[in-house]
């Protein structure tokens, strides 16, 4: 149905309705062939017949006034026709430009008339002043547009005033000039050549786009169409021109064709694969980074279907995420293994109403890198869990952050409550307020970045006997060099401590020992050492033998009694 159009028709009009886009008649009115001498199937069979019956010189401008007729407006025009019979009439001719409410499709209405002319006028064409009279008149419901009317010379003959505005000249400023006057010089060739071109094909249009200056130098972009006029013998006697200003749609193009080409370097650049599928699952768009994981060239990839290209991923997670983006129209995130590549991706999936957009990051290094991780954390874990050593660390706020399974088997024997990550330490293991102050200031040491060890006195968890241990603290730094926490490690040197003890007790006994060996023994063994020196032993018979023997004898007994002090001291330390 078309649009509504208030259209007064007479008993002599026909109005007529054409549709632009299909190129055809959609209803043509009584009366057609009582004013143009055709009929409605003669036109419906030929949609040229009518301009057929327009001599040529109003034909061009008749069609170059409708090319720039807008939507809802209208205009009236008035030329001469020749019936198929021959018969010369004056048409009134009414134009109108709407829409169909049903297809969008731009329609032309023509109300026509046949107006009486006088005797004199009927065989007569339209002279040159009343053509440019009609140019006028049109242009009043068409500001927007430039119409300009040059002579084969190449002088302006008309300017409307849209054109003078724009450019801010006086019609005495162009009018009979030349027009490279309002031409730059590095564009006059073009203008020059389209203006040859005119001239040299009659009725031709012929499309223009160069820059022209305002009277204060700014530049315009300016599209234009030209086509010449024709007088009765055919020659070519001016060209008309119908102009519009297209600098913001030029910059507008070019704003957006600088973003396509940001967005194309982006995806181009980006590590991310990046496709674009349609409805049909053919793929419309691939980067360099798809091109290398995947290991296709785009050219094997453009306009097929992405099942055909990679069967293998019918049935994965993909072709699931990709039907549900599609379907649902909601945007769909995932991680998923490939195993024909032996790789991760974290995908997104985007949906639009012309199909998916994909982004696929590759993320095996990652994902590798957290299971060596988890790895490595658990053998951390095993090994630590695997001491007798206690383990554990603190926050600044002197909070259970780890703590290793003897830690905690240690505290639950000593206190019967088996500490928990992220519990005050100490707070609730009935612990008085001096060693719970004991403990914070031993952590406060190493929060100040101090790293030192002590020796405490603790209990044996399986014997239940009194334990000592070493404990290291040592401060825990983030990246940012900031001290985050407290490390502290224990060790049980009960055994070493009595060892040294023993050592210490052993050490003693032999200092003793070598007192009595330089003062209790050296004594009677000198003085046996005199006697042995003082003895006949040439004469043994000597009666002083017996008394040097004798006393021999005493001597002997003093050194037993001396090692047997030392035995006493080297095995009981007595």
């Amino acid at each position: 149905m078309l649009s509504h159009t208030a259209i007064t028709i007479d008993s002599i009009d026909c109005v007529l309705a054409y549709d632009i886009h299909e190129q055809k008649y959609l209803f043509i009115g009584q009366g057609i062939d009582t004013i143009l001498g055709i009929t409605a199937r003669e036109l419906h069979q030929d949609n040229d017949l009518w301009d057929k019956l327009i001599d040529k010189e109003s034909f061009a401008c008749i069609r170059s006034l409708i090319n720039n007729l807008a939507e809802n407006s209208s205009i009236e025009l008035n030329y001469h026709i020749t019936t198929p019979q021959q018969i010369t009439k004056n048409i009134t001719d009414k134009k109108s430009i709407v829409i169909d409410e049903a297809t969008g499709h731009k329609i032309l209405l023509s109300n026509i008339r046949e107006t009486p002319v006088k005797s004199s006028c009927i065989t007569a064409p339209p002279t040159d002043a009343g053509l440019s009279h009609q140019f006028l008149n049109s242009l009043i419901d068409s500001q927007t547009s430039f119409l300009i009317r040059i002579d084969i010379s190449g002088n302006y003959t008309f300017i409307n005033r849209q054109y003078l505005k724009t450019f801010g000249y006086k019609a005495r400023d162009l009018l009979g000039k030349h027009f490279s006057i309002s031409t730059i010089p590095q564009e006059a060739y073009l203008c020059e050549n389209a203006f040859i071109e005119c001239l040299n094909n009659p009725g031709k249009v012929v499309s223009l786009l160069h820059k022209k200056p305002d009277v204060h130098g700014t530049l315009h972009d300016i599209e234009w169409e030209l086509i010449s006029i024709v007088n009765l013998s055919g020659e070519v006697c001016e060209i008309q021109g119908i102009g519009h200003d297209v600098t913001e749609k030029i910059k507008i193009e070019a704003e957006i064709k600088d973003t396509a080409q940001k967005l194309d370097t982006f995806i181009e650049s980006i590590t991310d694969s990046f496709f674009i599928i349609d409805n049909e699952w053919k793929f419309v768009r691939v980067n360099a980074a798809f091109e290398k994981i995947w290991g296709k060239p785009r050219a094997e990839l453009l306009g097929n279907v992405i099942w055909d290209v990679f069967p293998q991923l019918i049935g994965s997670p993909f072709e699931t995420a990709y039907h549900d983006a599609r379907d649902k129209q909601e945007s769909v995130k995932f991680m998923v293994f490939l195993a024909s590549l032996n790789k991760w991706f974290r995908t997104a999936v985007y949906p639009s109403a012309e199909g998916i957009t994909v982004f696929a990051k590759n993320v095996t290094y990652e994902m590798r890198a957290q299971e060596e991780a988890l790895w490595t954390k658990n053998n951390l874990e095993a090994l630590i869990n695997n001491t007798n050593d206690k383990i554990w660390s603190v926050d600044r706020d002197s909070r259970y952050v780890y703590m290793n399974n003897a830690y905690i088997a240690q505290i639950k024997a000593m206190t019967g409550i088996a500490p928990e990550k992220g519990e005050f330490s100490y707070a609730k293991m009935g612990y008085t307020q001096e060693i719970i102050d004991e403990w914070a200031s031993y952590y406060e040491r190493a929060l100040k970045g101090e790293n030192y060890t002590i020796v405490v006195e603790s209990v044996d968890e399986k014997a239940k006997n009194p334990a000592f241990y070493e404990v290291n603290f040592n401060p825990i730094y983030a990246s940012n060099g900031e001290i985050k926490g407290v490390g502290c490690f224990a060790h049980n040197i009960t055994a070493r401590l009595k060892t040294e003890q023993e050592l210490l007790s052993q050490n003693k006994r032999m200092r003793n020992i070598a007192s009595l060996s330089s003062h209790e023994l050296r004594r009677p063994v000198a003085s046996m050492l005199g006697l042995i020196n003082i003895m006949d032993r040439e004469n043994p018979n000597n009666p002083e033998n017996k008394q040097i023997i004798d006393y021999l004898q005493i001597v002997s007994t003093e050194i037993d009694d001396v090692i047997r002090l030392i035995v006493d001291h080297t095995f009981t330390g007595k």
